[in-house]
Formats: C-alpha cells, sequence, structure tokens
C-alpha cells in the first residue's frame, strides 16, 4: 500500500541535516496552525499544499500530478518593529540561501516521486512585532 505522504518525513530530515542554525523543523496543517505556534525560531515549517494536476489523457487518465509543499522560513528579530524591518531581511538572507540550495532538485530517492523544483508561492512573505516568515513552494511530480 502506497503512503500518499511518504516525502514529507524525507523532507524534514533533509531540511534538518542541510539547512545550519535552524532551532527545529515542524509539520503544521496549514499556515494558521504555523502562525499559532511561531515560538521557536529560527525553524522551518514543512507544509503539505495540495496537489496539481497536469494533463489528463483521452481516455481520462492522469498523466502528471504533483504534490506541492510549503517549505517556510520563522524567524524573530525584536528590532524590526514597523516601517524597520530590514534586520530580518538581513537575518533570513543565509537561511533562504540555505534552503533554495538543499531543495531545488533534491531527489528524495523514493520510488513514486521525482525531484523537487520551486514554483511560485501563492503564500506572500509576512511579519508582526519582530516576527517574520518567508515561505517557498516546492512541488515533486508523483506517480499513484
Amino acid at each position: 500500500m502506497i503512503n500518499y505522504f511518504e516525502v514529507e518525513p524525507v523532507l524534514v530530515a533533509h531540511l534538518t541535516d542541510n539547512v545550519e542554525g535552524l532551532l527545529a523543523v515542524d509539520t503544521p496543517f496549514d499556515i494558521d496552525d504555523m502562525l499559532d505556534n511561531s515560538n521557536t525560531t529560527p525553524s522551518v515549517s514543512v507544509i503539505y499544499y495540495g496537489d496539481r494536476m497536469g494533463e489528463i489523457s483521452a481516455k481520462g487518465a492522469l498523466n502528471v500530478q504533483y504534490q506541492q509543499w510549503l517549505i517556510v522560513l520563522k524567524l524573530t528579530d525584536p528590532m524590526a518593529q514597523g516601517g524597520n524591518t530590514n534586520s530580518l531581511r538581513e537575518l533570513a538572507n543565509p537561511f533562504i540561501l540555505q534552503i533554495l540550495k538543499c531543495m531545488q532538485g533534491f531527489d528524495p530517492k523514493l520510488a513514486k516521486f521525482k525531484h523537487f523544483k520551486r514554483v511560485d508561492c501563492p503564500v506572500n512573505v509576512g511579519s508582526s512585532s519582530g516576527f517574520g516568515y518567508f515561505p517557498f513552494l516546492f512541488e515533486i511530480q508523483m506517480f499513484v
């Protein structure tokens, strides 16, 4: 029996092993849950975002299917308030570079999955009172 979400623990381990300086990698259900539990920073949240369906054949069979995963960097900087938030971006920069390096092209080496690629992210960056988050969306082709 296939585990539809078998790539998730591999993602968590990959980010944990390849992004230096993180205090945690968690798996909230959605962005709202992530924001409710954003006490540990710097950290990354791995969130299943949904599926993107590719072409359908003439007989109605699905040809290509992609799982989409949000990788969200979370940081705090008490000095980043109101109109002066550049320190959050400066703090984020080395983490973002590590996340992009380890995720773009990552092959989880699972039979039903190919490799990750970065796609346009529908979730915007956000901040409030010294807390900031930076979301990135990656998708992976899967075979069901």
